[in-house]
């Protein structure tokens, strides 16, 4: 039986997730070696940015545009649709070449203002790859929906007009690249781990198309998305609808799973016997569900192997995910909500024996020549980190490595130290709060007396911390909010990057379990099917009280931000981004405090306080300047009115789907073209109609262009009414004016690795 293993789009391009390598690894291990691993995500990045893919799309960009222009309105969908191909910057193929060319090349990557430089064109093009798929978008290689639909309602999961349209990239890949793939076509089996839920639309269109392609293949499902998806789905009974793209289901871990499937030969029979699977018979129409959840004993597991095409993923080190360790020692948290454990926050904790750890490393980095490797665990004991860290020191392993931890008391500065020398460049800590009594309610065991020294004992033995933090967490009061933000200003010096998410509550959390111990009520939400966030008010409040619930996306991606705490950074998977490759490679080169003290110092440029030194300015245009037959503000003006619209959703609670958002759609005037065109500068959320001669200058002159000779074909006065106008612009972040400077920041010297490498002062 021939078993081919796919991680679907779109996700971190980075480095590859190591669910399908332990999958595989236990296969081969019980004697299944007709196995192979297919990386679809970064197969598909890299396809894209082949020359006559990316010429494609940017016709195909091109020619939805014009047709745009020719109508004589625009209802709502279609100005959305619009202003997403409208407001895309040019990037060219040469220059795209050069970014993706950045990021796998060490000298120019360790560049930071050219790295930061190439990642904005690499997003740019991602920008315009989101612009085709509309209705979703793109934020950095995560699937978006901005609320006009929903993966946590089965209508809309399951409507293949609208999964067409989301999945138009990835159609494109899949009848050019994948019809004709010959390990493809010869497998029995396909297993599709699908990880996160930005995964959903696109893991299980592949495995519709996969199945009406070659009927006869056994399609798998299986993954964390899918486990959480069972866990919280309202009527396990539902889970029949996604028999309509797949043969199998696993939840939870799958490595017993897919053996015992494989031993019976012949793929799922409805009703067999095999650990976490749910079957279908469709004939009878029973669904079959798991009577328990299997957990692996990870000491018996095969190890993991990393077959996965290296030269193709976005960086200049190759790194691996390794998980020594399963499930969570501590296991208490009241806000804590993964895996399948019904009873406890997460599953067990089990440990793989380190000498078993060292061997698998060992093996792992000689056949794929990775030096980094990042932990993937719930989080790692200080005792099994102890042994651990010690044996790899004694096996003399040269690696880099990054975990979870939790901000134990007993990290002394000695065990640090040692920690370090086992190759620890950084870890991150669920700090959650600097309130002890938020901490008590979340029953997260530690105290804040005591965060601040084990902070400090890392920091001094040179690995940079990251912080993880919440707010909002139930009865939070203002001040305990503010105890937090004060805990992480004293405790400044010792932190490296960190961010301060928005409390989410799960469906099978201790506190949704028990919601009068913490003070609230649940709120059921309409239209939802798969109840991952849950609504709820604060008892005692007035009537007025709105329920705590916003979009689960939106809530996802707050803990990528500062919270006003934290320095401005850079977000996943990109250098400062918490838990990534390339933030390792940056902490590993420069040091801990790299992000702090350089990257946030480039944002921290002098203003122009005179009219010569305005005209002494390089004016840059973060945006567009373009011109359009519609009323650019208009439109934005009814995105600000969905905003609205979306918040009041979340007052109902009602969950954003389609046909929610179809409903609000038809109700909204349609926006008809103008007689003449008119120029316009748009970045981010904002634009301005621009003066007819001002936007001739900004179309005529190429970027970036001292604002100066701008202005030399301009005649007295209107040139200095002009730079007035300009600085109006900048202060509206619709241009930037930058003053020149006598000389670039030097990047600090690099740090001496115990290979020798990067031992070169840049300047």
């Amino acid at each position: 039986m021939k078993i081919v293993l796919a991680y679907p789009p779109f996700d971190d391009p980075t480095m590859p997730y190591h669910s399908t390598a332990y999958l595989a690894g236990h296969l081969v291990h019980c004697g299944f070696t007709d196995v192979a691993i297919r990386d679809i995500n970064i197969e598909l990045v890299n396809w894209t940015f082949e020359p006559q893919v990316f010429a494609a799309f940017h016709e195909e960009a091109a020619r939805r545009l014009r047709g745009f222009e020719r109508q004589a309105s625009l209802n709502f969908p279609e100005q959305e649709e619009y202003l997403g191909l409208w407001r895309r910057r040019s990037v060219s193929f040469d220059k795209l070449q050069r970014a993706v060319a950045c990021m796998r090349d060490r000298e120019s990557f360790l560049q930071f203002p050219e790295y930061d430089r190439h990642r904005l064109t690499i997003l740019e093009y991602l920008d315009l790859l989101g612009a085709l798929s509309y209705p979703c978008g793109f934020s950095t290689f995560q699937q978006v929906s901005r609320g006009r639909f929903s993966a946590y309602n089965l209508r809309d999961l399951f409507d293949e007009a609208l999964t067409a349209r989301i999945c138009q990239v990835f159609d494109r890949f899949l009848e050019q690249c994948l019809a004709v793939d010959a390990e493809l076509s010869a497998a029995d089996c396909l297993g599709i781990s699908i990880v996160y839920d930005h995964q959903l639309f696109h893991g299980l269109h592949m495995a519709r198309w996969a199945k009406q392609r070659w009927p006869e293949k056994q399609i798998l499902l299986g993954g964390t998305a899918i486990s959480q998806l069972y866990k919280y789905i309202r009527d396990k009974q539902m889970m029949k609808a996604f028999f309509t793209v797949c043969d199998g289901i696993v939840v939870g871990e799958g490595e017993t799973a897919l053996c015992q499937i494989a031993d019976a030969g012949g793929g799922v029979v409805p009703g067999m016997k095999v650990n976490n699977l749910i079957s279908y018979d469709r004939a009878a129409d029973r669904l079959y569900l798991p009577d328990h959840v299997h957990y692996e004993n990870v000491a018996s597991l095969g190890r993991p192997l990393y077959r996965h095409p290296w030269d193709l993923y976005l960086s200049p080190e190759r790194s691996i995910t390794y998980s020594p360790t399963r499930g969570c020692y501590w296991n208490r948290c009241t806000f804590c909500d993964y895996g399948l454990n019904t009873e406890k926050p997460t599953s067990p904790w089990r440990e793989r024996k380190v000498d078993q750890v060292v061997d698998d490393l060992r093996a792992s980095v000689a056949e794929t020549g990775a030096r980094f490797v990042y932990f993937a665990v719930d989080v790692m004991s200080p005792a099994y980190l102890d042994r651990l860290s010690d044996a790899i020191l004694d096996s003399s392993l040269d690696i880099r490595w990054s975990a979870e931890l939790r901000l134990e008391k007993v990290f002394s500065h000695e065990r640090c130290v040692r920690l370090a020398g086992s190759g620890c460049v950084s870890v991150s800590f669920g700090m959650e709060s600097g309130s002890q009594r938020i901490l008590d309610l979340i029953d997260k065991g530690t105290q804040v007396a005591f965060m601040g020294e084990t902070m400090k004992n890392f920091s001094a033995a040179g690995i940079a911390v990251q912080i993880m933090a919440f707010s909002d967490f139930p009865s939070e009061t203002r001040a305990e909010k503010e105890e937090t933000r004060r805990f992480l200003h004293e405790h400044a010096p010792y932190w490296s990057v960190g961010g301060v998410g928005i409390f989410q509550l799960t469906g099978t959390a201790i506190v949704a379990k028990d919601p009068a111990r913490f003070g609230i009520h649940l709120v059921e939400a309409e239209d939802v099917d798969i109840v991952r966030a849950v609504a709820y008010r604060i008892d005692g409040g007035s009537k007025a009280d709105e329920p705590r619930a916003m979009l689960t996306e939106e809530r996802d991606a707050s803990f990528d931000s500062v919270g006003g705490m934290f320095p401005q950074r850079l977000g996943r998977p990109w250098a400062g981004g918490t838990d990534s490759l390339h933030s390792m490679i940056y902490y590993d080169a420069y040091g801990r405090t790299f992000f702090r003290d350089y990257a946030a110092s480039l944002v921290d440029e002098p203003r122009p306080a005179s009219a010569e030194q305005l005209r002494s300015c390089t004016l840059v245009l973060p945006g567009v300047a373009k011109d359009s037959p519609f009323d650019i503000g208009k439109i934005l003006a009814e995105r600000r009115a969905r905003e609205a619209y979306l918040k009041q959703l979340a007052k109902i609670p009602r969950e954003p789907t389609q046909a929610a958002f179809q409903e609000w759609a038809a109700g909204r005037p349609l926006l008809v073209a103008d007689v003449s065109r008119s120029g316009w500068v748009m970045s981010g959320a904002w634009a301005a109609r621009l003066n007819p001669r001002v936007y001739k200058l900004l179309s005529t002159y190429a970027q970036p262009v001292v604002l100066g000779d701008l202005l030399e074909a301009v005649e007295e006065p209107f040139a200095t009414k002009l730079l007035g106008y300009f600085q109006k612009l900048a202060e509206n972040g619709l241009v930037e004016l930058t003053l020149p400077v006598g000389a670039a920041v030097p990047l600090p010297a690099r740090r001496l690795s115990s290979t020798g490498q990067g031992a070169i002062a840049v300047a």
